[in-house]
Parts: structure tokens; sequence; C-alpha cells
């Protein structure tokens, strides 16, 4: 996997694309920790260490596999157990069991970052080899890294070890502040891969709601489909909350379709939602 930038203007769903591929990466068994920078109290390297560590010992990075997915990591590690060992080796273990104590013991004292950003994100990165899996931190308003003095060189150094079993996802809606983060001569400035988000259209969102609707068995015009476009000004996350808030109530009627009237209460209750922020 390559470490991935994600840019382009406001409100065309980089968050939500990044937000979906960690969904993926989570029902494929691996980790993936979503750390906003704007909406945390970050003033130091070490708050940062501290969220990523409350984060991934919620995920339950450093736990434990069951005994079946033990047996296959061990069978698929079989041809590469030199490199693993080698891996591991400066914690001083043996086997996968004491690799993922340590990990646990790691992330459980670093609530407060003390550990530092180094060594919380080699423990994430010693739990992937563990556990023959990846790590991906999605860091979202990337460009705020600038505000955490060393940060950036730290994320960068870990992304250049290519022993390294985390992955990261960079988005920021400041595309000039997020330029100079990667520009000529910056700790990241070679890091990974763009990708670039186009803005969604208007016929392209009635297009694709009118698809989903219709997969989902719910009866809509285009006028009230527009009716979601027009209220959510085309930001993905409030089209996809007013969207689902119609799906809900329509499917509560009796011909589950979705009226003008039942659209507009849609949107008001999804404008009353804490994610339409």
């Amino acid at each position: 996997m390559t470490h991935q930038w994600i840019v382009g203007p406001r409100r065309i769903g980089k968050t939500s694309v990044a937000k979906a591929v960690l969904a993926r990466l989570r029902s494929a068994g691996h980790v993936a920790l979503d750390v906003d920078l704007s909406k945390l109290d970050l003033t130091t390297p070490q708050n940062l260490a501290g969220e990523i560590a409350r984060q991934a010992q919620a995920a339950r990075v450093g736990a434990s596999v069951t005994p079946g997915r033990m047996l296959s990591f061990a069978r698929r590690q079989t041809p590469q157990a030199r490199r693993l060992g080698k891996a591991l080796e400066g914690f001083g273990f043996e086997d996968q069991g004491q690799a993922l104590e340590a990990v646990a013991s790691i992330l459980a004292g670093a609530d407060d970052g003390s550990p530092g950003l180094s060594a919380v994100l080699e423990a994430l990165s010693v739990h992937g080899r563990a556990t023959d899996s990846y790590v991906a931190v999605l860091l979202d308003e990337v460009h705020l890294l600038r505000d955490l003095p060393g940060s950036d060189s730290e994320v960068a150094r870990w992304c250049r070890d290519a022993t390294c079993s985390v992955v990261f996802a960079f988005a920021g809606s400041e595309e000039s502040a997020v330029r100079e983060l990667r520009a000529e001569g910056q700790p990241l400035a070679s890091i990974g891969r763009e990708f670039r988000l186009s803005v969604i259209g208007s016929e392209d969102w009635l297009r694709g709601l009118r698809l989903r609707f219709e997969e989902a068995g719910i009866d809509i015009d285009d006028a009230e489909l527009f009716a979601i476009v027009e209220a959510s000004d085309g930001h993905p996350r409030r089209t996809m909350l007013i969207a689902s808030y119609v799906h809900t109530k329509a499917e509560l009627q009796p011909d589950t379709s979705a009226s003008q009237a039942l659209v507009d209460l849609a949107i008001h209750d999804a404008r009353k939602d804490r994610a339409w922020a």
C-alpha cells in the first residue's frame, strides 16, 4: 500500500472518500484510524501521539489474534521468518504474543502522549507486522501538522521506512497550505502519491441519488432529488445525511415514496444532526 494525498477544493468529498476507504480496510481486518486535526485540541506532538494511542486502543491494537488467525499468520510468514524476526528483534521479543503485549503496554501508557509520537507509531508498526496486516491512519486537515513542531518530520520518517506497516492518508481543505507542506525541502515533500478529486456536479448527484433510491425501493421524483442537493449545497456529507433521513422516513410510508413534504422534514432533521457541522 502507498501513502496517499487526497487533494481538491472544499466540499467535494475528500473526507467522505477517505472514510469510505477506512471502512473497507476495517472490513478486511486491518486497523484504520481517523484523526481530524481540526476537531481536536492539539498543540504539541505529544497531544497527537496521545490521540493516536487512544484511537489505537479502541481499535484493539495490541490485542491477541484468534488461534485460527495466528496459525494462518504463521504459515504465511514461514518463508519470511528471518525478516520478521529481525523486525521484532529491537524489542527483544521472540514470538507474536510477546510483541502484541509490548504494543498494548506502550499504548496503554501513551494516553498523555508521554512516550512520544515515534514510540506510538512504532507500536502501530509492530502490531501490523505481528498480525500480518496494515494500520491505516487518516490525518485530516493535515496542514495543521505545521502547528505541531517536528510532527511532519516524524511522520515523514516513518513513511520512508520500508519495513513500516503504517500507511498514511493525508487530506486537507486548505490547498495552498497543503502545497506548502509538500513543497521542495519540506519533510513530506516526496512522500506518497496524489489522488485528486473533481467537483461533483448537480447532474452527477441527481443520477447517483436516483440510482441509490431505486436500489433501496424508494419512489422519489427529480424535483425532490434536486431539493436534497440544493439544501446541502452539494456538500457530500450533508447530501448523504439528508438522503439517509429521506430513506428512513420513506420506508415508513405505505408506498415507500418520498414526497416534497417528507423531503422538507428530512432536510429539517438533518440540519439539526451533529453530523451536519
